[in-house]
């Protein structure tokens, strides 16, 4: 049921990027991209409606090597024909920046998501990986990671360490606890630790936590 829905989703969310409304999905999570700063400034901003301008530190030199940009495109056969031809196209064009602009945060994170959209799974986690290095402080690329290694790469070690991760650097970011709940409850079968995640949640965020409230009522 998961990969049906996130088939659908992908479908969907292709759809919106091709239109140029420039939207990145972090985790089944939309954020607004700045469209008005250099591709490498680290911003994001988040949320529908009001929402913050956040800036990302990123590192200046990046000790792990940069991801292979010549890495072969095999799109799996689940997608339809019409999000194959977009998902190529936009990889395609995020290549041709990175090797303009390797140091370009937001395109590596696109191009992540792009390789997860085809099921290049190893392509966007070798990605994700490259972009926690950028942005180490951040918590959208060990989130991401986290979601990956899940549900797709089927390593809950690897999936506890990440998202454990985002919770350390982003604890004021609900969404992650919500991914980490889920991830608990859903994966782990361990209903103590997702409660737990829950509350710490809650505690962290007293003022913008009803998702996490509602959850925690369900227990």
């Amino acid at each position: 049921m998961r990969e049906k829905i996130q088939v659908i989703a992908v479908i969907i969310v292709i759809v919106i990027l091709a239109g140029g409304a420039g939207y990145y999905i972090y985790s089944d999570f939309v954020k607004h991209r700045v469209s008005d700063m250099p591709d490498n400034s680290g911003v994001r901003a988040e949320g529908t409606g009001d929402f913050k301008v956040e800036q990302i530190p990123i590192e200046d030199n990046v000790s792990a090597p940069i991801p292979d940009l010549a890495r072969a495109i095999n799109i799996s056969a689940d997608l339809p024909e019409d999000a194959r031809k977009i998902a190529r196209e936009n990889i395609e064009k995020l290549i041709v920046e990175l090797k303009q602009n390797p140091n370009s945060f937001d395109s590596w994170l696109e191009l992540a998501i792009y390789r997860k959209m085809i099921s290049d799974y190893e392509g966007a986690k070798e990605i994700w990986g490259y972009t926690s290095k950028m942005a180490p402080n951040d918590a959208i690329s060990f989130n991401n990671l986290g979601d990956l290694y899940a549900y797709y790469l089927k390593d809950s070690a690897k999936a506890e360490e990440n998202f454990l991760k985002a919770l350390e650097n982003g604890p004021d970011q609900v969404y992650v606890y919500r991914n980490v709940h889920d991830f608990y409850l859903n994966v782990m079968k361990d209903e103590a630790k997702a409660k737990k995640i829950l509350e710490d949640g809650i505690k962290a965020n007293p003022g913008a936590s009803q998702d996490l409230q509602n959850l925690l009522k369900s227990y």
